[in-house]
């Protein structure tokens, strides 16, 4: 019986990595071109992309330029190679300021898919939330499985 429980939590497993992918999923846009990729971002009208193979990161990125006695701000949410991921799992940001009135803030996160959406993101694959559930169900209903004899 200790088989037949590792068997199902392997094949568990192998589904939920399966489900998730190898590569994150990211929010690509830019507000310059798309009103809606601005915050408060709307991810029902932006979709989740595919981010290459062994891109592990996604990036938003909030550029101020003073511009014509106002300040223009564009959002831009992208895959990334690499970038330094901030406290609270990317939600703060790390901060440049260059010459000519540029400000830059650029967050990174690698927790989850579409963690560049907004500043507070709580979703899971639904497989990756029933499969724990699964596997405390078969051990309550065979509990001679995990008993040693």
């Amino acid at each position: 019986m200790n088989t037949a429980l590792f068997v199902f939590v392997a094949i568990g497993t192998a589904f939920f990595v399966l489900d998730t992918g190898f590569a994150i999923k990211c929010f690509v846009c830019n507000s310059f071109h798309q009103a809606d990729c601005a915050d408060w971002f709307d991810n029902v009208t932006q979709h989740l992309v595919n981010c290459p193979q062994g891109t592990q990161k996604c990036r938003k990125v909030v550029q101020e330029v003073w511009l014509d006695d106002h300040w223009d701000v564009r959002y831009i949410r992208q895959c990334a190679l690499n970038g330094t991921v901030g406290e609270r799992h990317g939600r703060v940001c790390q901060e440049r300021y260059g010459s000519y009135n540029v400000r830059m803030r650029y967050c990174h996160c690698d927790n989850q898919d579409g963690c560049n959406s907004a500043p507070a993101v709580l979703s899971t694959s639904g497989f990756g939330m029933i499969l724990p559930f699964l596997v405390t169900l078969i051990a309550a209903l065979m509990p001679n499985v995990l008993v040693q004899r």
